[in-house]
């Protein structure tokens, strides 16, 4: 069986994902995505539930949509892509990973790839040198790359979904995945706010949302999207700066990517602050980016330790089943009895243990925070059958 497969976040679903997941089904036998849930990459709450989303991309050309763990949706680039990637890997089938990118063709992701998978001396005494300077690590590593590299196309380390589909490649080598790469040339940028032409940004959408402009939007979602649209983002504030205050500093050290002393800067600024985004003002720098600044606040806010972080990158874990198309439920025999068992109900959870039990509990755990920030009311257990 021929599998097309992405990682995404659909946050929400707009035109330039339909396009994705349309050029996915060209030649595949089912069309398969991991999600992030209920919370991003960014380290934000999603503008929609996980279920919600997981119906949209059903709806928009998607067989099958499995979540992404909450310890690697809110987790760096490159553990977001590991886990993913670790996921998708224990599938049985021709796979071949589907992602977009601002600029970039194959071969320039492979060689990249290679040359930070396999370090050489050079490389590592670059990124050393670039480090000891104070850039941030993805900074650091791409100016090392650039410096000790031949023949590659840097500038894909200019933008962010290219960075992200390089950090796939990466994952990929290193667990030694059978699974071909494809990567498709985005029409819009990852982060643009404009809204001319066919397409426009996840964060155009968000951003009108949260203006409460939805009708500017109209056109670039397809229209199950709209009419799904919430009247306003989920108010993740009191929950992000409570989990801040209550911390000590030494917990928050305990979050992935929370190093260098960032965590007492952290409670040093964490005072006197009303909303999420103000203490982010607060805490950004050229060496500690916003994104980062979210996603370590956002993990201690659900109680993600690198700790926990680390034990389900090396153990086996479990594929939760979002939503799955009614026309393909098959898929739901045919792609289980890998060592990541598929969930799609309470009794599949209840087998779990260990790594695998910890995780899922983050899971349950993130869905009853964003209920409680969204009003959408949901269990973890659900799986969603999707007529289209």
């Amino acid at each position: 069986m021929k599998l097309a497969l992405t990682v995404a976040e659909f946050n929400p679903l707009h035109n330039g994902h339909k396009y994705l997941l349309d050029v996915m089904r060209r030649g595949s036998d089912a069309v398969v995505v991991i999600m992030s849930g209920n919370f991003c990459q960014r380290g934000e709450a999603a503008v929609l539930d996980k279920y919600t989303r997981a119906a949209h991309a059903v709806k928009a050309g998607a067989d099958i949509v499995f979540e992404l763990p909450t310890v690697f949706s809110v987790a760096p680039a490159e553990i977001f892509a590991k886990g993913a990637i670790k996921l998708l890997s224990s599938l049985s089938g021709e796979k071949t990973l589907f992602f977009g990118t601002e600029r970039g063709e194959k071969p320039d992701f492979e060689l990249l790839a290679e040359s930070t998978v396999n370090e050489s001396k050079e490389f590592k005494a670059a990124l050393k040198r670039e480090l000891s300077e104070g850039h941030p690590y993805v900074l650091a590593r791409v100016n090392a790359l650039k410096e000790t590299t031949l023949g590659a196309d840097f500038d894909i380390l200019d933008n962010p979904n290219s960075v992200l589909g390089l950090e796939y490649c990466r994952a990929i080598k290193a667990f030694g995945a059978q699974m071909d790469i494809s990567p498709v040339l985005r029409t819009n940028p990852h982060d643009g706010l404009s809204l001319e032409g066919e397409t426009c940004s996840a964060l155009a959408v968000r951003r009108a949302v949260a203006d409460k402009a939805t009708k500017k939007i109209k056109k670039f979602v397809p229209p199950f999207v709209y009419e799904q649209l919430p009247e306003s983002l989920p108010r993740f504030d009191e929950v992000a700066l409570y989990g801040v205050l209550r911390s000590t500093a030494a917990e928050l050290k305990d979050v992935e990517d929370c190093t260098e002393g960032l965590e007492n800067r952290i409670k040093a600024l964490s005072g006197g602050v009303n909303t999420f985004a103000e203490l982010i003002d607060k805490l950004e720098t050229r060496r500690y980016t916003r994104a980062r600044l979210q996603r370590i606040v956002t993990s201690n806010a659900l109680g993600i330790k690198r700790s926990l972080v680390d034990k389900c990158l090396k153990s086996d874990l479990y594929l939760k089943v979002l939503a799955v198309a009614e026309d393909k439920k098959e898929l739901l025999s045919e792609l289980s009895g890998g060592k990541n068992k598929l969930l799609t109900r309470k009794a599949d959870a209840d087998k779990l243990g260990g790594a695998a039990l910890a995780c899922f509990e983050k899971d349950s755990f993130a869905c009853d925070v964003y209920s409680l920030i969204s009003g959408s009311v949901h269990s973890n257990y659900e799986m969603k059958r999707i007529t289209r």
